[in-house]
């Protein structure tokens, strides 16, 4: 069994190759918040996520991480040593991937940590380069949004770290549960007029994401602004108070309504990083005709592709939804089943 495992600030997601007779992919997301439970659990949580998928044997395994951004830690340096560390204990033998593609070791991704540090754009845009020349993976996680650009089969991404990306429009900070929604919009329609928001964390994205129907509240796997239920009554009563109201001084109209207008920002800031990457290619006179949809927020994706006059392609509709929602560590594991000798070519060529 080849494992993919990806660290991140507020999940850890782990998929699993099996490559017995033939190939079989399967991904987990576990909620794991960082900045509340701990590096000191972390090893543990790895240990949990990779005993949900109820493989026992691992031949291979690499790592990537993002988790390194969070503040538990000094800094990046800090960061990738503990979580590499943490991972030594959960796996014990496994590679980390650099943003350049390169497997490394442990005490070797540990001495060069900014090769490491947020490179699991990499694994995906090799994913995607598979699939199609040219394209273009928006994966909208929970958090954020990665976006990868990939012409004649090469991953094309110019930012090679956070600060790079964000720039670059490669990485835009919006995700479909996380994002207070302050940082989404500074007004609402409301009584035939505008409403300023309160920036308080009094509701997020996933509020407006499930009261809109685009995910469930088992996908709803974050604790609530409030702590209290995921109902689209519960959520009614968060956007309520967005407005400094609350679920009696609005009705379910009035903040639906405010739902709708708040996706529409969403995918807009979506559209604007995606616009900004394929704005590098159409100064060059090339033309990047297709977007893959991906992460636990594709139909955010997939808005922003068609936006942008896009071929949209959903690839839970190739892959799965888990092993998309996981896209970072399911790309990893297959390109760590290709660098070992196993031919994943042949998979990939049936999923085109």
């Amino acid at each position: 069994m080849i494992l993919g495992v990806d660290i991140g600030g507020a999940n850890i997601k782990v998929s699993a190759l099996q490559t017995d007779n033939s190939l079989k992919l399967r991904s987990i997301k576990l909620h794991y918040p960082l900045w509340i439970e701990g590096i000191e659990g972390l090893s543990k949580a790895i240990k949990r996520a990779i005993n949900l998928l109820s493989y026992d044997e691992i031949d291979y395994a690499a790592l990537t991480m993002t988790a390194e951004l969070s503040d538990v830690f000094k800094d990046k340096k800090d960061g990738v040593e503990k979580i590499v560390k943490a991972a030594m204990e959960a796996l014990g033998n496994f590679k980390v991937i650099t943003v350049k593609g390169s497997l490394l070791d442990p005490k070797d991704a540990i001495d060069c940590y900014m090769d490491v540090a947020a490179a699991n754009w990499w694994a995906v845009g090799w994913f995607i380069s598979q699939l199609r020349e040219d394209g273009v993976v928006v994966d909208v996680g929970s958090t954020t949004t990665t976006i990868t650009p990939v012409m004649r089969g090469e991953i094309l991404s110019k930012g090679l770290n956070d600060v790079e990306k964000m720039s670059l429009g490669e990485i835009v900070y919006i995700g479909a549960l996380r994002t207070p929604i302050s940082s989404v919009t500074s007004m609402v329609p409301l009584n035939g007029g505008w409403c300023r928001v309160s920036s308080e964390y009094f509701a997020n994205t996933g509020d407006v994401n499930l009261i809109l129907g685009y995910i469930t509240e088992e996908e709803y796997d974050i604790a609530t602004p409030d702590k209290r239920g995921k109902s689209i009554e519960d959520c009614h009563n968060r956007l309520s108070r967005v407005v400094c109201g609350d679920g009696r001084m609005l009705t379910s109209l009035q903040t639906r309504l405010m739902a709708k207008f708040i996706y529409e920002k969403i995918v807009e800031k979506v559209f604007e990083g995606l616009t900004q990457v394929l704005s590098r290619f159409a100064s060059q006179g090339c033309y990047l005709g297709t977007g893959f949809a991906a992460g636990l927020g594709d139909f955010i994706a997939l808005d922003a592709i068609d936006r942008a006059g896009l071929e949209g392609i959903m690839l839970r509709d190739v892959i799965g939804r888990d092993n998309t929602i996981a896209l970072t560590s399911t790309s990893l594991a297959l390109y760590l089943a290709h660098k070992v000798g196993v031919d994943v070519e042949k998979w990939i060529s049936l999923l085109r």
